[in-house]
């Protein structure tokens, strides 16, 4: 059995060298940075932007301004000294819950600073102060409603974009692999040729393929189909009654179910899925035989 950790270790590692042949001339300035010190970013907070689920943060590392994200809700104010990690880079990042775009910004599981104040109860009930010199650990919060891992999905009906109204109860009996994206979407766009080709081979197989467009207009999802060639079923959620049961606050959010509902691992950002590595991790995560079929 494939541990969650080591699933997440397969899609960092495939992600990140599909990263390094895509940064482009205009991110020259960071791409040194990072392979300067590919273990650690350090600066000082310029800006915070804060959210239910993530603590967005902009960073001086002395040579430029970065931006990374963090779950959950962290104490940070402008001047505090952060360091973080450099091993989840995303470029052109949509933010729906801020409506804005990131030419790149790391996804870190923690923010470190030199102290961080916490509250701890006193054996009288009484609140004190203490100082501690460790990692910020944060707790993501989650989307209103969200089946988080290991929860079984809700049954709901979801609309056609390139086929039948269905409910998701309709693709329980076999492993599902459920996509979430809208057409504005680049990281979202990257992705979706190897989620076809994925499809292309193991869909109403192995496992099966669906893709959710959290578009508020029918036609633009429609046709971003068209123009991709997604032929895979694609429904859509303008009511966001399936985004906030994914959790899809930030796309693309790719879901693997298992065949009786229950949600496996949930993977946040582009990946390459047709690539040998991931087609193994999923394998391993559905406790299925997949065999590579030529390209």
């Amino acid at each position: 059995m494939l541990h969650r950790t080591s699933f997440s270790i397969i899609l960092l590692i495939c992600f990140s060298l599909s990263l390094l042949n895509t940064v482009s001339a205009a991110q020259k300035n960071t791409k040194e940075v990072v392979q300067n010190n590919p273990r650690k970013i350090s600066g000082k907070v310029t800006d915070v932007i804060t959210t239910a689920d993530f603590t967005y943060a902009e960073v001086d590392t002395g040579e430029e301004k970065v931006w990374a994200a963090g779950p959950g809700v962290t104490p940070l104010k402008k001047g505090d000294m952060v360091a973080f990690s450099a091993e989840m880079p995303m470029q052109n990042f949509h933010s729906k819950s801020l409506g804005r775009d990131f030419p790149l910004i790391y996804f870190v599981k923690t923010y470190i600073t030199d102290k961080e104040t916490s509250t701890t109860a006193t054996p009288h009930g009484q609140n004190k102060q203490q100082q501690i010199n460790k990692p910020i650990t944060t707790t993501y919060k989650g989307a209103r409603g969200e089946v988080r891992v290991g929860g079984h999905l809700r049954d709901e009906t979801m609309t056609g974009l390139n086929g039948k109204n269905k409910k998701l109860s309709d693709f329980k009996g076999k492993p599902l692999i459920i996509n979430v994206w809208a057409s504005w979407c680049g990281p979202c766009r990257a992705e979706m040729g190897s989620l076809e080709r994925l499809a292309n081979r193991y869909n109403g197989k192995e496992f099966n393929v669906i893709g959710i467009s959290t578009d508020d207009y029918r036609n633009k999802a429609e046709a971003f189909i068209k123009q991709t060639g997604i032929t895979f079923e694609n429904f859509q959620d303008s009511k966001l009654v399936l985004e906030n049961m994914l959790g899809a606050n930030t796309i693309p959010l790719t879901i693997l179910v298992d065949e009786h509902g229950r949600v496996l691992e949930k993977v946040r950002g582009a990946r390459e899925w047709d690539n040998t590595r991931i087609i193994d991790a999923i394998a391993e995560v559905f406790h299925i035989k997949l065999i590579h079929q030529a390209q």
